[in-house]
């Protein structure tokens, strides 16, 4: 039987798991932990006997989001008798539970919000049949939102291995990827990022996939090159509404079957109500949810669409709205540089300027005239960063991504 997780140096198998499931016959219905085997072993029993469980990151703080009675959190509550024979019967369970699951927005750009999922929309994205058993994932996301969730129920139910590599330095990511021979990967793109420069490229990765973040073409090539076998793709999900779209590239298509759960306003993608979770914190338009994310038409017939940023993100330039990811697009393309951040700062004549902030490889030597010099060739002058500020690192969302408040 497969080993079920990697964390370390300690490794547990499938066959751990289930007898710690039928020993331990409590469970947290609030539960903070920096023990990744134990998190898991407690979502399981949650889901398996369907009970509700709200998830909490192992750092939070309960003042940071509402609703949260820290009183309660991390008080056992037993559950009825049970007992599973092996982890056929444990994922047979949870196929079938009527468990919700509350978890957290990433807080990216404000206060996290809590939206309740039940077990059908968290797992709408799984995979099943033999073509997925045998593989061995990267665990890249923190495990209580939507990403390391869908990566869960991905490699739980196909009985794969999962190898905890979140918040690892570069040279740790690597020497994982080659000692456990991993297949699978899926991370946000400043995951990727920060496995730049590389030494040498991981044949034995067969699938990358990116999700979380706008990523680009300069990456996509980086990657190729790192994983030379692997077949690249990008997802994009929502806490909201969980995973939804798949691409090849930065090109997204709309599945048929529920291409009239979407509609766009003013470039913005709106979801329908049927694909959401429960939140107190929607709003709706009709029975459409706003998404915040803009996008442009490649092929609207077909429902092809590339994202263009998140309504929340544009600048107000001396009356221009400046899309910052574009901006970092064309920063993140210069050789040496590793990843960017652009934002808007306040000014009393246009409003705002923008400021980029820029993270270069090691070793490299790029100094802002030349970035400048490059970005003059693409952009207009209102795009242009006033200020270019180099930094040793960005300050990350528990997610991994770039925090942009």
């Amino acid at each position: 039987m497969a080993a079920f997780l990697f964390n370390g140096a300690e490794e547990y198998s499938y066959k751990m798991l289930v007898e710690y499931i039928n020993q331990h016959k409590k469970y947290f219905p609030l539960y903070k932990t920096h023990d990744i085997f134990a998190y898991f072993e407690n979502l399981i029993k949650a889901i398996v006997t369907n009970r509700p469980l709200v998830l909490l990151d192992s750092d939070l703080n309960p003042s940071e989001v509402a609703g949260v009675d820290e009183s309660q959190v991390n008080i056992a509550v037993q559950l009825p008798d049970y007992h599973f024979d092996d982890i056929n019967s444990v994922v047979a369970a949870l196929q079938k539970s009527s468990s919700e699951i509350t978890i957290f927005t990433s807080g990216t750009t404000g206060q996290p919000k809590k939206v309740v999922h039940s077990i059908e929309t968290l797992t709408r994205s799984v995979h099943l049949g033999d073509r997925y058993k045998g593989q061995v994932w990267a665990y890249a996301y923190n495990p209580t939102h939507m990403a390391g969730l869908q990566v869960f129920f991905q490699a739980f139910e196909n009985q794969n291995t999962l190898v905890n590599v979140f918040n690892m330095q570069r040279s740790d990511v690597y020497q994982k990827i080659a000692q456990y021979q991993i297949t699978h990967i899926s991370a946000t793109p400043t995951f990727y990022r920060l496995l730049l420069p590389f030494e040498e490229s991981y044949p034995m990765v067969q699938r990358v996939t990116l999700g979380g973040e706008k990523s680009d073409n300069h990456l996509y090539e980086n990657i190729k090159k790192i994983f030379p076998k692997a077949k690249i793709n990008n997802v994009y999900a929502s806490t909201e509404a969980g995973s939804l779209f798949a691409a090849k590239g930065d090109c997204f298509q709309i599945p048929e079957k529920i291409c009239e759960k979407f509609t766009v306003v003013d470039d913005e993608l709106l979801i329908h109500k049927s694909l959401l979770g429960k939140s107190d914190c929607f709003k709706f338009d009709g029975d459409y949810y706003h998404s915040g994310d803009l996008i442009e038409w490649v092929n609207k017939e077909e429902g092809i669409f590339k994202f263009k940023s998140r309504k929340n993100e544009l600048v107000n330039v001396g009356g221009y709205k400046v899309n910052p990811g574009e901006v970092e697009d064309a920063i993140n393309a210069i050789e040496g540089v590793r990843q960017s951040l652009v934002y808007g700062k306040a000014n009393s004549i246009l409003g705002n300027v923008l400021i980029a902030e820029v993270h270069l490889e090691d070793g490299a030597e790029v100094t802002d005239i030349e970035i400048r010099k490059t970005l003059r060739k693409q952009l207009q002058d209102f795009k242009i960063p006033r200020k270019i500020k180099f930094v040793e690192a960005f300050l990350l969302t528990r997610t991994g991504k770039l925090k942009r408040s």
